[in-house]
């Protein structure tokens, strides 16, 4: 009998400790094509329990004031560039006409920020362009709230997909590109929970670069570890859990009849030797959806 090859390990991207917190990023004000003030745009978020929230206007980062609410962080942010990019951690307010995206990755790149490269089905963008953007950035959006409700493209999970069995290392990230425009909500949709030992610019920074967190519509994760063979899972009572990974046939769903909050996934039943990445989903009994970031080979 072949002796069956032995699993790969995994990095765990939620191995530091810290606590959670309730991120937002992608939202627009007054300051480029919102509908609210910044001060009023920040407040929907910052009232809904959110910690850390970065005002995205297009093409410059709209001031604000710190002091404007107390236990909340204010991340200076911007979306620019084309293909949109999300730019979280710029170094200073106001205006960065940068229409292009190699301009405006330099830019983000000598700032040292956390890149995300936005909307990418809404965008239309052809995998050459996907391709050569993908190794300069951080992350890609999977899910944008807005483009999905008004346009059925916000879910990018395919083409994250796509790109992480392309080799490319990316994580994912959900917001929601709300302009506060009245026929509908717009806000809430989809958000990130970032794990970081302090509450301050620099972590937050850190910690996203390193994949220390996960994107949600609403399940949540208390925690995750590898043991051998076996992934422990801790979250929100979630009906269904499921295990992508790369490689053909790889990968599996798991279901519970009853809402549990307690997984134990073994790797031997979903990832082959070759496999270069699995990813976790979490799905409520609502049909919501929690992404956790790739666990990619190590």
């Amino acid at each position: 009998m072949k002796e069956k090859k032995p699993l790969p390990r995994l990095e765990n991207p939620y191995r530091p400790r810290g606590s959670w917190y309730k991120g937002a990023f992608h939202f627009h004000s007054t300051g480029s094509d919102g509908m609210l003030s910044p001060r009023a745009s920040i407040q929907k978020y910052a009232s809904s329990g959110f910690k850390v929230i970065g005002l995205s206007d297009h093409g410059r980062v709209t001031p604000v004031d710190p002091a404007w609410f107390p236990g909340v962080l204010l991340i200076p942010t911007a979306e620019i560039g084309w293909p949109h990019l999300l730019h979280i951690g710029a170094k200073k307010a106001g205006k960065i006409d940068l229409p292009a995206f190699k301009e405006a990755i330099a830019h983000a790149h000598r700032e040292k920020s956390f890149t995300v490269l936005c909307h990418p089905d809404w965008s239309n963008h052809t995998w050459k362009e996907l391709d050569k953007a993908a190794p300069q950035v951080f992350a890609l959006e999977l899910y944008n709230h807005v483009t999905e409700i008004e346009n059925a493209t916000g879910l990018a999970r395919e083409t994250w997909d796509m790109l992480l069995r392309a080799g490319h290392r990316l994580w994912g990230f959900a917001d929601d590109d709300a302009h506060f425009r009245v026929s509908q909500p717009q806000y809430g949709g989809g958000w990130v929970m970032i794990r970081t030992p302090r509450l301050t610019r620099d972590a937050v920074i850190k910690s996203l670069k390193a994949g220390s967190y996960y994107s949600s519509q609403g399940p949540s994760l208390f925690d995750l570890t590898i043991k051998g063979r076996f992934i422990h899972l801790r979250c929100s009572p979630v009906v269904e859990v499921r295990a992508v990974a790369s490689g053909i046939g790889a990968g599996m769903c798991f279901f519970s009849k009853k809402p549990c909050g307690s997984w134990v996934l073994d790797r031997s039943r979903f990832q082959w030797p070759e496999t270069t990445y699995v990813r976790i989903e979490l799905k409520d009994a609502k049909g919501k959806v929690a992404w956790l970031n790739p666990l990619f080979k190590a």
